[in-house]
């Protein structure tokens, strides 16, 4: 009997949750896309589609550059983009959300309707750019609507992208920023770094310390932007920036063996950086550049915010709003997100859609740290297929 069929047949409840930016994704699509046929349908829209935006995003756009044949890239690996083009904000934000939406999809056609799924789930989240996925998950769309829901979903998450990279267009950075880093032994700096081994108050203490030092205000400061775990963190700042900050601490951090650890990702998300980015990106919506007709309304099930932890059927602002402020503005509290699986007697398991274990691992630190033992099964492990399918 698989989890699922044991889990309804006790009456207890699961939690969605997809992952964020920073993970590998062309291996894991590559993957579904030659190894499961019952997702034919779901590639063609997103070949389809995906086509149908590169007249609207050119490769003469530096965002752009190589473009996005993602059916190609699948097809014949030697043609895909270098490592560092997949991983920008431009590229991965879409081409992550398709892939853990495979995944759900294929979930839904492995005999799991959205209206069984609707009976066992008590709610979803997602770690950043997840929670527009986890929204997407809500919708609790039959295949049909499904598909045609996801046309929609592959524009907002075009011109989401596009507005949030175009905050940050700087895709190689000063010679100062890569011999600053080799030398304190760091590898390809970015927008974004994890810090592992402070807690919340020691990591704020020390951002304030560097902020004031060196007179860091506007696009220069340091922002402490999303807060995975009790000791797992994430800054977001200019390249620059966030050397000072290593310069500054580096010997206290080798000494107590903290880490400092570069993510894939070319923008600064999750901090004041980007709030001018939203005005651009409402400005495309309201004059129909892509459609996003779907409303708090049209939830099915609870989506728990980043950002406070509630649910969003509770709030009072448009969808499409309150997901990108999420995603791309406000910072990310991973313990407010979770909140349910810290008070819930009948959830037995989380389902997370990948891509990679990223966020499954986080979703364990947080667990851990209450010590509570409810597992993390993730779609992205073979292992984890299993249990959850046989």
């Amino acid at each position: 009997m698989s989890l699922l069929e044991q889990i309804q047949k006790n009456q207890k409840k699961i939690f969605l949750q997809f992952g964020g930016q920073g993970s590998p994704y062309l291996k894991e699509i590559s993957k579904l896309y030659k190894e499961e046929p019952v997702l034919k349908d779901y590639f063609e829209v997103v070949f389809k589609t995906l086509k149908n935006y590169e007249s609207v995003f050119p490769k003469t756009d530096k965002r752009f550059e190589f473009g996005f044949d993602l059916k190609s890239w699948i097809e014949n690996q030697d043609s895909a983009p270098p490592e560092d083009y997949q991983a920008r904000a431009s590229i991965s934000v879409i081409m992550i959300f398709l892939t853990q939406m495979a995944h759900y999809h294929l979930w839904t056609q492995k005999g799991y309707s959205p209206k069984q799924i609707k009976q066992f789930v008590a709610g979803t989240t997602g770690h950043s750019q997840g929670i527009i996925a986890a929204s997407f998950a809500s919708l609790n769309l039959e295949k049909i609507e499904f598909l045609k829901a996801l046309e929609n979903y592959i524009g907002y998450m075009f011109y989401l992208a596009y507005h949030a990279q175009g905050a940050f267009m700087e895709f190689e950075y000063s010679k100062e920023v890569y011999d600053g880093n080799q030398a304190n032994g760091d590898k390809s700096p970015a927008p974004m770094v994890a810090v592992i081994g402070y807690t919340k108050e020691e990591l704020e203490q020390r951002v304030e310390i560097v902020n004031q030092k060196y007179n860091l205000n506007g696009k220069t400061k340091i922002y402490v932007s999303l807060y995975n775990t009790p000791d797992s963190m994430i800054l977001s700042a200019r390249p620059e920036s966030l050397l000072l900050f290593r310069n500054e601490f580096k010997q206290e951090m080798d000494e107590s063996k903290k880490k400092f650890v570069y993510l894939k990702t070319s923008a600064p998300f999750h901090c004041p950086f980007m709030e001018n980015t939203w005005e651009g990106f409402k400005k495309d919506l309201d004059s129909g550049k892509f459609q996003f007709p779907y409303q708090i309304s049209d939830l099915q099930f609870a989506v728990y915010s980043i950002f406070d932890g509630e649910d969003y059927r509770n709030k009072q602002v448009s969808l499409a709003e309150i997901l990108y402020k999420d995603v791309v503005i406000r910072p990310l509290f991973w313990d407010k997100a979770l909140g349910l699986l810290f008070t819930a007697n009948d959830c037995e398991a989380v389902i997370d859609f990948g891509p990679s274990v990223v966020s499954s691992r986080l979703t364990t630190g947080q667990l851990i740290s209450k010590n509570i033992s409810i597992p993390v099964y993730c779609l992205a492990n073979p292992k984890d297929l299993k249990t959850l399918f046989e």
